[in-house]
């Protein structure tokens, strides 16, 4: 990192002031660049309430006037980053396993499996343990009907 950026743990990651601006900016744009959230009390999704271009620049100010100090990113946005750089290298990786010698759909699929698993591994799903319970809701029951996957989520939440 350079000294003209700083970390603004508002979106959890290295900015200039530039960018701040320009965010800034695009906060101020209503409700079309705003996502929603679950208000879970009332179990809808709602758009959160903003900080004023004010109070943002008010932030940065306060940031920028610090000196540079280097910060551990937060796993959420380690995981990003990850996964943006697979998906960034994806056309050069099938290209490269296709030198291999797999076929288009076989190296597309093997190129997606790795992402999945890095996105696994960043969330903490053990694939194997995943698989296990997939296969254990799939099989037949006494009747020989087999279970949903939303019937196995509620039998999983029950349990």
């Amino acid at each position: 990192m350079t000294n003209n950026t700083r970390y603004w743990n508002r979106v959890g990651m290295y900015v200039t002031r530039e960018f701040a601006e320009e965010w800034i900016e695009k906060m101020g744009q209503g409700d079309s660049t705003r996502g929603k959230m679950l208000d879970e009390d009332i179990e809808e999704y709602v758009v959160p309430l903003a900080p004023s271009a004010v109070t943002l620049r008010e932030e940065i100010e306060e940031i920028f006037s610090q000196p540079f100090e280097e910060v551990e990113l937060p796993s959420s946005t380690q995981a990003i980053l990850a996964v943006a750089e697979l998906e960034k290298n994806r056309v050069k990786r099938i290209k490269a396993l296709k030198a291999e010698g797999y076929d288009l759909q076989e190296a597309k699929d093997k190129v997606q499996s790795e992402i999945n698993l890095k996105v696994a591994e960043i969330i903490g799903i053990d694939i194997d343990d995943y698989d296990e319970r997939q296969q254990q809701y799939a099989q037949p029951m006494g009747d020989e009907v087999e279970v949903t996957e939303q019937e196995a989520s509620t039998n999983e939440q029950q349990q």
